[in-house]
């Protein structure tokens, strides 16, 4: 009994042992190293650089002054009093200086009334006539302007504030006329007393100097008639 007590302790010394034993060698023996899993390198993303289109410089805007020379010339600026019975002539040789206009001289005139008034151009040696002849509304004329024997270069008909321009087409001594006398055929102008007026002239262009010798051109004779004289004269 003794023996096999002995026997018993003797084995379970022994695997006491060897499990002791045991797990000092599983203490002592280092892990194993897990094998490294393979980390693929992805290289970065490089953007392509989208090449930028830069609009071509626009060029400032380059003003160009250009200088206008004019050639206008006040010629004459009056005022006056008118009545329906009166008119006022303006002549371009001896208020103006202009002996004679040309073909292509231009003027531009301005006329302000306080009542409606005829303003219209002619030769100067019409205007002499003027005192018999008065202008005047007909319902019956084509135009509605009874000249009797005028004849105007340019008409304003009506003027209380009107610009007109007109260019010579032939060559003649000038004579403007603010006319207030048709006025005094018309019943509605019946109680109109004085007005005033003022009139503006501009020359506007033209011929600067004589193109011809004018000389003796101041008679009565009509243009035509004297080159028709001078021209029989040089082929005699």
């Amino acid at each position: 009994m003794m023996r096999k007590e002995t026997l018993l302790l003797v084995t379970g010394l022994v695997m006491a042992a060897v499990c002791i034993a045991g797990c000092t060698f599983n203490a002592g023996t280092p892990p194993a190293t897990p094998a490294q899993t393979a980390i693929q390198t992805i290289p970065p993303t490089v953007a392509t650089p989208v090449p930028t289109t830069i609009p071509p410089a626009t060029a400032a805007p380059i003003t160009v002054t250009t200088k206008v020379t004019t050639s206008e010339i006040v010629v004459l600026r009056e005022s006056g009093t008118l009545t329906t019975k009166t008119y006022k002539t303006y002549d371009f040789k001896t208020l103006m200086g202009y002996k004679f206009l040309y073909p292509k001289d231009k003027f531009r005139i301005t006329i302000k009334s306080e009542q409606p008034v005829l303003g219209y151009a002619l030769s100067t040696l019409q205007s002499g006539q003027l005192t018999a002849l008065i202008p005047r509304y007909q319902s019956y004329i084509k135009g509605g302007i009874d000249w009797g024997l005028i004849e105007p270069v340019m008409i304003i008909e009506k003027a209380t504030d009107t610009t007109k321009e007109f260019t010579l087409t032939d060559t003649m001594p000038l004579t403007y006329v603010v006319d207030g006398r048709w006025m005094g055929y018309e019943n509605e102008y019946s109680n109109t007393g004085p007005f005033k007026y003022e009139i503006t002239i501009v020359k506007t262009g033209g011929p600067t100097k004589q193109s011809f010798d004018f000389a003796g051109y101041e008679s009565n004779e009509s243009i035509s008639s004297r080159k028709l004289g001078e021209e029989e004269q040089e082929n005699n």
